[in-house]
């Protein structure tokens, strides 16, 4: 259980919600099992401009499934956040930093600003599906938050995650 006082608090990555919306088991199974924990699931700002993006994308599936996530968002309990215009410049200097010191690749620009608005969120842990986040050194990019004076967040696969918190809860 979170401390007293901490919030249960998860970001969800674009993939997530895409997984969700194939109603992919694992995906319905971790949100119903984090929901009866009482954590509260949130979608960073980036995420949902991918989504739009991916509604516009040539591949009718990828249009389908974001069209779906968009529209169950609520339903399914998660909720967008936002971050103030100084924290979107914030977040854009943390991915750029990120990738100028080769911990993500120089075009996986929005994976960085992810990271930063989920710190900015006050989320600690990312659910995500993103080998470039899941691979990431974690000393490395824990020293990338405290240079920017950022919360760490930790990028968690939602299969392992899932594991994880049967075994502790």
């Amino acid at each position: 259980m979170a401390a007293k006082g901490q919030k249960k608090r998860l970001a969800l990555d674009t993939n997530f919600l895409f997984d969700l919306a194939r109603a992919e088991p694992f995906a319905k199974d971790f949100k119903g099992f984090f929901h009866q924990l009482g954590f509260q699931l949130f979608v960073p700002p980036t995420v949902v401009r991918e989504m739009a993006m991916a509604g516009e994308d040539d591949s009718e599936e990828k249009r389908a499934l974001s069209q779906l996530a968009s529209k169950n968002l609520i339903r399914w309990g998660i909720q967008p956040f936002a971050v103030s215009d100084v924290g979107d410049f914030i977040a854009e200097q943390f991915s750029e930093g990120l990738r100028e010191k080769g911990l993500l690749p120089f075009d996986e620009v929005n994976d960085g600003i992810i990271l930063a608005e989920t710190s900015l969120g006050g989320i600690s842990i990312l659910v995500t599906r993103d080998r470039h986040l899941l691979d990431l050194d974690e000393t490395s990019l824990s020293m990338a938050f405290n240079a920017a004076d950022l919360a760490p967040v930790n990028p968690a696969h939602p299969k392992q995650l899932l594991r994880s918190a049967q075994q502790m809860f």
